[in-house]
């Protein structure tokens, strides 16, 4: 394992050390430059049916960690509003299967381990935005809301996360999070990988 960087908080340092890997391996996978459209509207439905369950975990702890202002953070409405624009309706909205977690986030060190994941996603997907909106014809209006969930204020929302990260200094809550991450990136790739949806 690479020694954590000196120059960078300690938790954000571990877990950059610790899912790097993880997160490069799955990020080749996933039809991000894809311009079947039916492909990118299976991959949504995917994503829904890992946020949707996932988020619901992180409700009852990530509501009470403050400045993370949890409502704003929420994907799972992006997610529904851009599958309503790709042509589903409510009836299959419901029908789309869910992910069953093992994993089970009860503290804030938990949560923070795997909004690492889902907002470093978020920032991610900025840089793949417009790439993808061009190859199929979409906006944040038209099924691509979730690639831009945050607007202009995506960077200052990474920011404000990094503020609540910072605050676990605990060598055992830092473990936590560490742990919380790399389960996040296993559970969302062999979800993405159930849904037959990686390359």
């Amino acid at each position: 394992m690479t020694a954590p960087s000196k120059s960078l908080p300690l938790i954000l340092s571990e877990l950059r050390t610790a899912t790097t890997r993880q997160h490069l391996v799955l990020e080749k996978r996933i039809p991000f430059f894809t311009a079947d459209l039916l492909l990118y509207t299976r991959l949504i439905e995917a994503y829904y049916g890992f946020y949707r369950p996932l988020e619901n975990l992180l409700f009852p702890v990530a509501t009470n960690i403050p400045g993370l202002d949890w409502l704003m953070r929420s994907k799972t409405p992006s997610l529904e509003a851009d599958l309503y624009a790709l042509g589903r309706d409510a009836a299959a909205i419901d029908a789309i299967p869910l992910c069953p977690f093992s994993l089970q986030p009860r503290s804030i060190a938990d949560v923070l381990g795997v909004l690492y994941v889902l907002e470093g996603a978020t920032l991610g997907g900025q840089s793949l935005r417009n790439g993808l909106y061009s190859r199929l014809g979409i906006d944040e209006h038209t099924g691509g809301r979730f690639f831009s969930v945050y607007g202009p204020s995506t960077l200052l929302m990474w920011r404000g996360f990094l503020a609540c990260l910072y605050e676990v200094c605990d060598p055992v809550e830092r473990a936590k999070s560490v742990v919380a991450a790399q389960a996040t990136f296993e559970a969302f790739e062999g979800w993405l990988e159930r849904c037959e949806v990686l390359v």
